[in-house]
Protein backbone atom coordinates (compact mmCIF):
# COMPACT_ATOMS: atom_id res chain seq x y z
CA UNK A 1 0.00 0.00 0.00
CA UNK A 2 1.42 3.25 -1.39
CA UNK A 3 1.78 5.91 1.36
CA UNK A 4 1.31 9.67 0.92
CA UNK A 5 0.96 12.73 2.15
CA UNK A 6 -2.37 14.33 3.50
CA UNK A 7 -1.69 17.43 2.50
CA UNK A 8 -0.19 17.86 -0.42
CA UNK A 9 -0.72 13.99 -1.91
CA UNK A 10 3.62 13.44 -2.24
CA UNK A 11 4.38 9.72 -2.29
CA UNK A 12 6.29 8.59 0.76
CA UNK A 13 8.70 6.38 -1.40
CA UNK A 14 9.73 9.26 -3.23
CA UNK A 15 10.12 12.19 -1.28
CA UNK A 16 11.02 10.43 2.23
CA UNK A 17 9.05 9.18 5.52
CA UNK A 18 5.87 10.76 6.25
CA UNK A 19 6.34 12.45 9.72
CA UNK A 20 2.47 12.44 11.42
CA UNK A 21 0.80 12.16 7.47
CA UNK A 22 2.95 14.85 6.15
CA UNK A 23 5.54 14.81 3.51
CA UNK A 24 8.92 16.48 4.69
CA UNK A 25 7.97 19.34 2.67
CA UNK A 26 5.07 19.78 4.42
CA UNK A 27 6.12 19.13 8.06
CA UNK A 28 8.73 21.26 8.02
CA UNK A 29 6.37 23.71 6.58
CA UNK A 30 3.46 23.16 9.50
CA UNK A 31 6.41 23.13 12.02
CA UNK A 32 8.81 26.00 12.86
CA UNK A 33 12.00 25.66 13.97
CA UNK A 34 12.76 29.17 14.64
CA UNK A 35 10.50 31.51 17.14
CA UNK A 36 11.76 34.99 17.31
CA UNK A 37 10.46 38.89 17.46
CA UNK A 38 9.80 40.82 14.92
CA UNK A 39 11.83 43.56 17.40
CA UNK A 40 13.09 44.09 20.79
CA UNK A 41 15.32 46.74 22.98
CA UNK A 42 18.66 46.31 23.64
CA UNK A 43 20.00 48.36 26.89
CA UNK A 44 23.35 48.87 27.89
CA UNK A 45 25.56 51.02 30.73
CA UNK A 46 26.53 53.81 28.96
CA UNK A 47 29.47 53.98 31.67
CA UNK A 48 30.79 50.24 32.02
CA UNK A 49 29.48 48.38 28.73
CA UNK A 50 26.77 46.29 30.87
CA UNK A 51 23.98 44.74 29.69
CA UNK A 52 20.22 44.02 30.92
CA UNK A 53 18.66 41.26 30.56
CA UNK A 54 15.56 41.32 32.56
CA UNK A 55 15.56 42.96 35.59
CA UNK A 56 19.79 41.63 35.81
CA UNK A 57 22.96 43.34 34.41
CA UNK A 58 25.14 41.18 33.30
CA UNK A 59 29.24 42.27 32.06
CA UNK A 60 30.10 42.72 28.64
CA UNK A 61 33.39 40.63 28.28
CA UNK A 62 35.67 41.02 25.67
CA UNK A 63 34.80 42.87 22.46
CA UNK A 64 32.49 45.22 21.36
CA UNK A 65 29.60 46.04 24.39
CA UNK A 66 26.56 46.91 22.12
CA UNK A 67 27.68 43.77 19.76
CA UNK A 68 27.67 41.87 22.78
CA UNK A 69 24.40 43.24 24.50
CA UNK A 70 22.52 42.41 21.00
CA UNK A 71 23.79 39.01 20.55
CA UNK A 72 22.82 38.26 24.35
CA UNK A 73 19.68 39.88 24.17
CA UNK A 74 18.54 37.96 20.96
CA UNK A 75 19.63 34.30 22.88
CA UNK A 76 17.57 35.23 25.94
CA UNK A 77 14.64 36.67 23.29
CA UNK A 78 14.37 33.43 20.81
CA UNK A 79 12.97 29.47 21.04
CA UNK A 80 13.52 26.64 19.19
CA UNK A 81 11.06 23.72 18.94
CA UNK A 82 11.58 20.72 20.36
CA UNK A 83 8.93 17.30 19.77
CA UNK A 84 8.21 15.56 22.62
CA UNK A 85 5.01 12.83 23.08
CA UNK A 86 3.03 16.02 24.53
CA UNK A 87 3.48 17.80 21.06
CA UNK A 88 5.81 20.60 20.01
CA UNK A 89 6.92 23.19 22.26
CA UNK A 90 9.22 26.25 22.23
CA UNK A 91 12.56 26.18 24.43
CA UNK A 92 15.80 28.09 24.90
CA UNK A 93 18.62 27.60 22.46
CA UNK A 94 20.58 26.51 25.50
CA UNK A 95 18.34 23.73 25.96
CA UNK A 96 18.87 22.42 22.64
CA UNK A 97 22.53 22.23 21.79
CA UNK A 98 21.58 19.87 18.68
CA UNK A 99 20.46 23.40 16.91
CA UNK A 100 23.02 25.67 15.04
CA UNK A 101 22.56 29.28 15.74
CA UNK A 102 24.24 32.09 14.10
CA UNK A 103 23.82 35.71 15.52
CA UNK A 104 24.79 38.69 13.68
CA UNK A 105 24.19 42.23 15.09
CA UNK A 106 24.35 44.87 12.34
CA UNK A 107 24.29 48.13 14.26
CA UNK A 108 24.30 50.33 11.88
CA UNK A 109 21.49 48.83 10.46
CA UNK A 110 19.26 48.74 13.67
CA UNK A 111 19.04 44.71 12.29
CA UNK A 112 19.82 41.37 14.04
CA UNK A 113 20.32 38.61 11.49
CA UNK A 114 19.78 34.98 12.82
CA UNK A 115 19.89 31.77 11.48
CA UNK A 116 18.90 28.58 12.98
CA UNK A 117 19.83 25.12 11.52
CA UNK A 118 18.36 21.91 13.20
CA UNK A 119 15.88 19.06 12.88
CA UNK A 120 12.32 19.23 14.53
CA UNK A 121 11.62 15.60 14.36
CA UNK A 122 14.18 12.58 14.23
CA UNK A 123 12.38 11.61 11.16
CA UNK A 124 13.37 14.85 8.76
CA UNK A 125 15.86 13.90 5.82
CA UNK A 126 17.71 16.93 6.06
CA UNK A 127 17.83 19.86 9.05
CA UNK A 128 15.66 23.08 8.34
CA UNK A 129 17.30 26.32 7.76
CA UNK A 130 15.31 28.87 9.57
CA UNK A 131 16.13 32.67 9.41
CA UNK A 132 15.03 36.12 10.98
CA UNK A 133 15.88 39.57 10.70
CA UNK A 134 15.14 41.39 14.16
CA UNK A 135 14.96 45.40 14.58
CA UNK A 136 16.43 46.29 17.68
CA UNK A 137 16.77 49.86 19.37
CA UNK A 138 20.03 50.12 21.30
CA UNK A 139 18.90 52.32 24.57
CA UNK A 140 21.60 53.16 27.14
CA UNK A 141 21.39 53.43 30.75
CA UNK A 142 23.16 53.64 33.89
CA UNK A 143 23.17 49.96 35.65
CA UNK A 144 22.83 49.37 39.53
CA UNK A 145 26.77 49.77 40.35
CA UNK A 146 27.67 52.38 38.52
CA UNK A 147 24.81 54.49 40.09
CA UNK A 148 26.25 53.13 43.00
CA UNK A 149 29.95 54.10 42.06
CA UNK A 150 29.29 57.46 41.24
CA UNK A 151 26.62 57.84 44.31
CA UNK A 152 30.15 56.83 46.24
CA UNK A 153 28.36 54.23 47.79
CA UNK A 154 30.11 52.29 50.80
CA UNK A 155 29.23 50.08 53.84
CA UNK A 156 33.06 50.51 55.21
CA UNK A 157 35.66 53.41 55.27
CA UNK A 158 39.14 51.09 55.58
CA UNK A 159 41.98 53.80 56.93
CA UNK A 160 44.88 52.60 56.41
CA UNK A 161 47.68 54.56 58.43
CA UNK A 162 51.41 54.28 59.35
CA UNK A 163 54.70 54.38 57.69
CA UNK A 164 53.95 52.72 53.88
CA UNK A 165 54.61 52.76 50.51
CA UNK A 166 51.59 54.84 48.96
CA UNK A 167 51.92 53.43 45.92
CA UNK A 168 52.12 49.82 46.79
CA UNK A 169 49.27 49.72 49.27
CA UNK A 170 47.25 51.44 46.37
CA UNK A 171 48.28 48.89 43.84
CA UNK A 172 47.71 45.83 46.37
CA UNK A 173 44.25 47.21 47.37
CA UNK A 174 42.90 48.02 44.13
CA UNK A 175 44.07 44.74 42.66
CA UNK A 176 42.22 42.93 45.51
CA UNK A 177 38.99 45.34 45.07
CA UNK A 178 39.07 44.38 40.75
CA UNK A 179 39.25 40.11 41.84
CA UNK A 180 36.41 40.48 43.70
CA UNK A 181 34.39 43.03 41.49
CA UNK A 182 34.90 39.95 38.66
CA UNK A 183 32.82 37.89 41.31
CA UNK A 184 30.13 40.45 42.42
CA UNK A 185 29.93 43.28 40.63
CA UNK A 186 28.46 45.32 43.89
CA UNK A 187 32.09 45.23 45.11
CA UNK A 188 34.56 48.05 44.83
CA UNK A 189 36.34 51.15 45.84
CA UNK A 190 33.75 53.72 45.38
CA UNK A 191 37.11 56.22 46.88
CA UNK A 192 40.12 56.90 48.06
CA UNK A 193 41.22 59.78 50.19
CA UNK A 194 45.08 60.61 50.46
CA UNK A 195 45.30 62.27 53.76
CA UNK A 196 48.53 63.42 55.59
CA UNK A 197 48.14 60.70 57.96
CA UNK A 198 47.40 57.87 55.54
CA UNK A 199 44.87 56.42 53.52
CA UNK A 200 41.26 56.39 53.53
CA UNK A 201 39.46 53.80 50.79
CA UNK A 202 35.77 54.07 51.09
CA UNK A 203 34.22 50.11 50.08
CA UNK A 204 31.32 47.99 49.40
CA UNK A 205 30.41 45.77 50.86
CA UNK A 206 31.91 45.70 54.16
CA UNK A 207 33.05 42.02 53.77
CA UNK A 208 35.23 43.73 50.52
CA UNK A 209 36.99 45.89 53.48
CA UNK A 210 37.85 43.41 55.68
CA UNK A 211 39.59 40.78 53.02
CA UNK A 212 41.75 43.90 52.29
CA UNK A 213 42.47 44.29 56.35
CA UNK A 214 43.34 41.17 56.16
CA UNK A 215 45.59 40.83 53.61
CA UNK A 216 46.88 44.11 55.15
CA UNK A 217 47.48 42.04 58.29
CA UNK A 218 49.03 38.96 56.57
CA UNK A 219 51.67 41.04 54.43
CA UNK A 220 52.26 43.74 56.19
CA UNK A 221 52.16 43.33 59.85
CA UNK A 222 49.24 45.18 60.19
CA UNK A 223 47.44 45.68 63.24
CA UNK A 224 43.33 45.24 62.33
CA UNK A 225 40.39 47.10 64.80
CA UNK A 226 36.79 47.30 63.26
CA UNK A 227 33.87 49.84 64.48
CA UNK A 228 30.44 50.38 63.48
CA UNK A 229 28.30 52.62 63.62
CA UNK A 230 24.12 52.67 63.40
CA UNK A 231 23.13 55.03 60.27
CA UNK A 232 19.39 53.71 60.00
CA UNK A 233 17.48 50.68 58.81
CA UNK A 234 16.90 48.42 55.39
CA UNK A 235 13.39 48.99 53.99
CA UNK A 236 12.95 45.09 55.71
CA UNK A 237 13.61 46.31 58.79
CA UNK A 238 16.99 45.25 59.29
CA UNK A 239 19.44 47.90 61.40
CA UNK A 240 21.89 49.55 58.94
CA UNK A 241 25.49 50.32 59.87
CA UNK A 242 28.37 51.97 58.75
CA UNK A 243 31.87 50.39 59.23
CA UNK A 244 34.92 51.70 60.31
CA UNK A 245 38.18 49.95 59.96
CA UNK A 246 41.54 51.02 61.10
CA UNK A 247 44.85 48.79 59.39
CA UNK A 248 48.03 50.24 61.12
CA UNK A 249 51.29 49.02 59.38
CA UNK A 250 54.00 49.35 61.94
CA UNK A 251 57.43 50.57 60.22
Amino acid sequence: MKRFCYRCGALEAEHGPLIQGLCQRCFAGENRLLQAPAQLEVVICGRCGSHLLGKRWYQSGEGDAAVNAARATVLSTIRVASLSPAGLRFIRPSEAPEVELSIEPKLRGGVIEVRARGKVHELQAEPQVEEARIRFELKRRTCDVCSLKSGRKHEAILQVRGEFKRLEIMEVLERIAAEAGKRDQTAFISNVEELDEGLDFYVNPVGLARQMAAMLKSKFGAKVKESRKLVGQTKDGRKKYKFTISARIPS
